[in-house]
């Protein structure tokens, strides 16, 4: 059993691991001045100066939707009061949705009749694009019906054509829609509801992420509208 005396020293006594450092005078100049340039920031210019942190934020948004595992999240969070209020004096909301991790713009009816400033462009689509969507929707709403903890869904060339084929009694119809199935494709590319995730050369071995925000483009409600449509568009 230790006790007291078993010990060389008192016990409050210290007794340091590391040697005594050397005077100040002793080191080195360089040391100095290596720390002082390392806390200095960097002077902006008078033209940086100028231009609002959110900058970038307003430019991304009127290209395209923002995600939030690009950079520009962040800055669209941190300034999301000043962007929302540049954007509603051009006539634009800017939705963000912190659940689904993505943010977009949306014109605002100026009027009861639908009436906007007509800044984000409305593209129609054609029936085989449509069907296309519609069906992505649904690959999307069964994903997310399934225990994943991966936000991304993916879905694969052959999978599309398999599925779409379903939609077509007619065999002269099938063949022509899956004759252009690639141009339908970059089409719902170009819209920003699909990423292509592998590039190769054979169509059916390609890859694509469902975008979110197509989800957002349509809901429930838009959805069953556009599957009785199509639906009705079948019969004739």
């Amino acid at each position: 059993m230790l006790t007291m005396n078993d010990y060389s020293d008192p016990p409050h006594t210290i007794v340091p691991l590391w040697k005594t450092p050397p005077p100040v005078e002793e080191m080195p100049e360089h040391v100095y001045e290596q720390s002082f340039e390392e806390t200095q920031t960097p002077e902006l210019s008078p033209q940086e100066q100028s231009v609002e942190p959110y900058a970038t934020v307003i430019v991304r948004l009127l290209n395209s939707e923002i995600y939030e595992s690009e950079k520009v999240w962040e800055s669209l969070l941190e300034h999301r009061i000043p962007v929302m209020d540049y954007f509603a004096r051009i006539g634009l909301e800017v939705i963000i949705d912190q659940r689904e991790g993505l943010a977009f713009l949306k014109q605002i009816e100026l009027d009861d009749t639908g009436r906007t400033v007509g800044l984000v462009k409305r593209t129609s689509l054609s029936y085989e694009v449509t069907l296309l969507l519609v069906l992505l929707r649904e690959v999307l709403e069964d994903y997310e019906l399934q225990d994943t903890t991966s936000p991304a869904c993916f879905v694969s060339h052959q999978k599309i054509r398999d599925e779409l084929g379903l939609f077509f009694r007619e065999s002269a119809n099938k063949v022509k829609l899956l004759k252009q199935l690639d141009r339908y494709i970059r089409q719902v590319m170009d819209l920003g509801f699909l990423k292509l995730v592998n590039d190769v050369p054979q169509p059916e071995d390609r890859l694509y992420e469902i975008r979110r925000i197509l989800k957002a483009k349509i809901g429930g409600d838009v959805l069953e509208d556009i599957r009785r449509t199509l639906a009705r568009h079948a019969e004739h």
